[in-house]
Parts: structure tokens; sequence; C-alpha cells
């Protein structure tokens, strides 16, 4: 088993982060969904495919197959002679040499993983920042919108609720209209029955008063012969009188 530590691109700040996910080797971390790896809290779709390509790389380990029983140990000879001298004549400084390499190509190594690592997480903080700083982007991008529809909904909403206002005056124009109309239709017919009952009280006034006219001249032409009767009384009244007068006295 690899330890997590050990996974090219893993520094201690991510190791500890993986441990707490449970992912505690490498090859936790190569047998585990793309998926699970990204919904880790600060690992992004980036960093989870570099750790899945790292745990991926490794190599599976060296299995030793268990012996059946202890096989005969074998002594080489010694050398004689000349081999002996030569063997004996080799200097020292061959084993301290290779010594000195190794330990220098160990400590290349161990610098060489450290920056890496180093250079991993730098690489990780600068996405994560970025991935952080888009999903502030993308969150103030659907308030924004969010906000938007809102306004949208209410300027939609007022726009239906001056249509209403508007339709419903419309209604009452059209309803004031024809009240009007029938009062005034109704006024026109009153006005008419009116003018036709003083036209007919004006009609009944002047045949009365031609009426009176005309019994007023029948009067008139009664009255002549009235004061001609009269006259004609009085005249033979005055010759009587006078014929008594004109007797002689006895």
């Amino acid at each position: 088993m690899t330890d997590i530590i050990q996974l090219t691109g893993v520094g201690p700040a991510l190791a500890k982060i993986l441990k707490e996910n449970g992912f505690q080797t490498g090859e936790a971390v190569a047998a585990a969904p793309l998926e699970e790896l990204k919904s880790i809290p600060g690992i992004g779709a980036a960093r989870a495919a570099r750790l899945k390509q790292a745990a991926n790389g490794l190599a599976p380990a060296a299995t030793k197959p268990a012996a059946a029983g202890k096989a005969p140990v074998k002594t080489a000879a010694k050398p004689v002679g000349k081999a002996a001298e030569a063997q004996v004549a080799k200097p020292a400084s061959s084993k301290s040499g290779t010594a000195t390499k190794s330990k220098s190509k160990t400590a290349g190594k161990a610098a060489e993983k450290s920056l890496s690592d180093r250079l991993s997480e730098v690489e990780d903080v600068l996405v994560t920042e970025a991935e952080e700083a888009l999903s502030a982007a993308l969150a103030a991008a659907e308030a924004a919108r969010e906000v938007a529809e809102q306004k949208a909904a209410k300027a939609k909403a007022k726009a239906k609720k001056a249509a209403r206002q508007a339709e419903n005056l419309m209604e009452e124009f059209a309803k004031a209209k024809e009240k009007a109309k029938a009062k005034a239709k109704k006024m026109k017919a009153e006005a008419r029955k009116a003018i036709e009952r003083e036209k007919a009280k004006a009609k009944a006034i002047l045949e009365d008063l031609e009426r009176q006219a005309k019994e007023q001249g029948k009067d008139q032409e009664k009255s002549p012969s009235k004061s001609q009767s009269k006259s004609k009384d009085k005249s033979k009244k005055s010759k009587s009188s006078d014929k008594k007068s004109k007797k002689p006295k006895t």
C-alpha cells in the first residue's frame, strides 16, 4: 500500500483533506470514482483528475512467492592465489563512492519530490482560488439572473394589473356611455311628450278663445235688434203721451 502523502502532487494539507474523507492510500484514490473525488471540499475537477491520474500510475506491489522450504545455502569458494590478491587489492573507495552516489541520488529524488509537492500545492491553491472565483462569479450571475427574473415577473404582474384596470375602465366607460344614451333618449322622449302636451294646451286655449270670440260675435249680432225694439217702444210711448196731451179738457 502507498501512503497518500507519497502520491505525486499530494502535500501535507491535501493529504490531511484526503485522509479526513477516508482516502488513506493511493490505491484508495485509484479505486474511487472521479465524481467522488470531485465532491470532496477543496478539490475541484482539475485536481481530482490529476490525483486520479497519479494514483492510476502507481506500479502494483511486487509479491514474493512463499517458499515451500529452505533452499540449501551454497558457500562460494574462496579465491586462491592471484585472484585473492586482486580481490584484496581492490580499493575500499569504490564502496564509499557507490554509497555517496546512492545518497546523493536519494537526496535528489527527495528534493525533486519536495519541489514537485510544493509546485503541486501552489498549483492546487491557484486552481482552487480560480475555481472559487469562478464559483463566486457563477453565484453572482445566478443571483443577478434571479433578481432580473423577479423584476421581470413584477413588471409583468404590474403590466397585467394595468391592462386589467384599463379593461375595467373601458367597461365602465362603455356602461356609462350606454347609460348616458339611455338617459338622453328618455329625456328626449319626455321633452317630446312635454312639447306635445304644451301644443295640446295651446290648441285647447286657441280653440277656447275662438269659441269665446264666436259667442261674443253672436251676442253682438243680437244686441242691435234689442236696441231697435226698445227705441220703437219708446217712440210708441211718446206718441201715446202726445195724443193724451192733445185731448181737450171738458
